[in-house]
């Protein structure tokens, strides 16, 4: 099923409250694939945003560690696009001359600082193409005010320009400062997710191993819908059992196991159908 709005997603996933749709849908706000950046609803209210990343990466089966772990892994490396302030031009439904390109963005090449993809811009790191940390210190080491960014959405930048720079992309070797999400800044307003920010601020290899595990654990196993997770493997269950188990180990809701039940009847109901079907 698509990620809506759609009619089919209308009929079988309904949202009753944009902004706080229940399961079987993966977030809260239909069409998002986890959480709006600049907050519940496009407000930029940190504490609000931690408290629909915790509802949703749940729904991923990911423990507060684990979240934060993927969270900090996908902003130390690259960027967020969005430095064309006119938008992203003709969706794919949109363009009917096959040359034409969609989502080209309405701002000259589309390319480098003419790029428009999330409407939002800039990196969280000094050292965008290098693995290490540093976003967890520059969340703890600097105070983080709220602007709008040059795509139109609220980011939040230090002061005074007087935090780490980070390279633009034009190619020319300019900089800029650094930049947060209400989703980043959310994990410093939130107690619990402060401790493991600290705990990967102080130790590198704390956040190597805890990101390690959760992206297997994110890319690989079945998400309710078979009764037996694609991350059981012989190749890894035999070289690394306890990181399989860690990795396997799913603390669910009596919602989810609920709702993970009726998929999992759905699934089958489906498949016996076809098969009735095939035989037909």
């Amino acid at each position: 099923m698509d990620l809506g709005p759609s009619q089919m997603q209308e009929t079988y996933a309904p949202c009753e409250v944009e902004g706080n749709c229940s399961r079987p849908l993966g977030a809260v706000q239909v069409g998002l694939i986890y959480v709006n950046p600049e907050g519940p609803m496009g407000k930029p209210d940190p504490v609000g945003s931690s408290e629909k990343i915790r509802d949703t990466f749940s729904r991923m089966g990911m423990n507060d560690r684990e979240t934060v772990a993927l969270i900090g892994g996908g902003h130390t490396y690259g960027k967020s696009h969005g430095a064309c302030p006119l938008g992203p031009g003709l969706a794919p439904n949109e363009v009917d001359d096959p040359e034409t390109q969609a989502w080209l963005g309405e701002c000259g090449t589309g390319k480098g600082m003419d790029t428009f993809t999330s409407g939002f811009e800039g990196s969280w790191t000094s050292n965008p193409t290098a693995w290490d940390n540093e976003y967890f210190h520059n969340l703890v080491n600097y105070e983080w005010h709220k602007r709008k960014g040059p795509g139109g959405h609220v980011q939040w930048y230090i002061p005074d320009g007087k935090g780490p720079r980070t390279p633009l992309a034009d190619g020319k070797g300019g900089d800029e400062g650094i930049m947060m999400f209400t989703s980043d800044i959310a994990l410093v307003n939130d107690p619990k997710y402060f401790e493991v920010v600290k705990e990967f601020q102080q130790s590198q290899a704390a956040f190597d191993e805890a990101f390690k595990m959760a992206w297997h654990k994110l890319t690989t196993r079945a998400f309710g819908a078979q009764k037996k997770p694609r991350c059981v493997s012989p190749s890894v269950e035999d070289s690394e059992p306890a990181f399989l188990e860690s990795v396997c180990d799913f603390p669910e809701s009596s919602e989810a196991v609920a709702d993970s039940e009726d998929r999992d009847s759905q699934v089958t109901n489906n498949e016996e159908s076809q098969e009735a079907a095939d035989q037909a």
